[in-house]
């Protein structure tokens, strides 16, 4: 199964780099301001603002094209690795029943 851990390791590692991103984005839109209130008021419209930051550089890395084509290569890695561990269960399977006949009444 080493063929597997290898592909799912690249699968990991595309994530990873789209979730960089979206810490960069994130990072990036955070860092003019920070929060100095007391009040509960300031609270909530800190955390609706810290909300739409992040919803923002979600969006902003979704719509820079080098994270576009990271993710397709994601998504690809992802379907290689589900490929390469389904191809290496079904040979496990095949050479477990290949000694084995059907005794089962027909």
């Amino acid at each position: 199964m080493a063929d597997a851990k290898a592909a799912w390791d690249e699968v990991g590692n595309h994530f990873a780099e789209i979730a960089g991103r979206v810490k960069e984005q994130f990072d990036a839109r955070t860092a003019f301001g920070s929060p100095s209130s007391e009040k509960v008021d300031e609270a909530v419209r800190t955390l609706v603002r810290a909300l739409d930051n992040a919803f923002s550089a979600i969006g902003e890395t979704l719509r820079d094209p080098a994270t576009r084509e990271e993710a397709k290569q994601a998504a690809s890695a992802m379907g290689d690795a589900l490929a390469t561990t389904f191809h290496e269960v079904a040979d496990r399977i095949q050479k477990s029943t290949s000694g084995h006949k059907d005794t089962s009444p027909q």
